[in-house]
């Protein structure tokens, strides 16, 4: 079952694909193309937007539009998943009208900003290995648009890298846990 957004329209509950997979699979050959294009070059950031876009039925808009505008917004209130819990973007809307740019890449690193990373479906295809793409396009497929931001940044970042913060998470945990065990730490 592929996963789903529960949105409140004024006439009722609607429910959504809310994974790019399951917009996919409601659009004609075309659309589809016209949605994957789109979405391959949206940044990561905005992805729940392009998503929500592509799953709102037509005449959504037309039948409570100041609901969609407020989702549009990045307003999500009264927005659930299949299993009941809130869905919210992890970040504001694309605000254009004031000059802001999505970006294609992501900065990380010491010094700030000294290794950036793809952050678009299309940067990131472009970087893995060949035998790692299908794994890739599968796990984005499915994923919840509220999330993809997630997935993408996470496939996006080097492995060795990866390895690198996993290690750093590791033994910040641990050293917390031994504070809190000396009593260093309040739990």
């Amino acid at each position: 079952m592929e996963p789903v957004w529960s949105i409140p329209l004024e006439q009722g509950r609607v429910e959504v694909p809310s994974s790019m997979g399951g917009v996919r699979s409601g659009l004609g050959p075309e659309r589809a193309a016209e949605f994957d294009a789109a979405v391959a070059r949206t940044s990561a950031k905005y992805l729940v937007y392009a998503v929500l876009d592509w799953a709102l039925p037509p005449v959504a808009g037309d039948a409570d539009e100041p609901t969609v505008r407020r989702l549009r917004a990045g307003d999500f209130a009264g927005v659930v998943d299949g299993d009941g819990r809130p869905v919210a973007p992890s970040h504001p809307p694309l605000d254009e009208a004031a000059g802001e740019s999505a970006p294609t890449v992501y900065s990380a690193g010491f010094p700030v900003g000294s290794k950036t990373f793809p952050a678009t479906i299309e940067g990131v295809r472009a970087v893995l290995e060949e035998g790692r793409r299908g794994e890739f396009e599968a796990e984005i497929a499915r994923t919840p648009g509220h999330e993809l931001v997630y997935a993408l940044l996470r496939w996006a970042t080097p492995p060795e890298d990866l390895l690198t913060e996993d290690a750093l998470i590791t033994e910040l945990k641990a050293e917390e846990a031994r504070l809190t065990a000396r009593g260093e730490v309040e739990g």
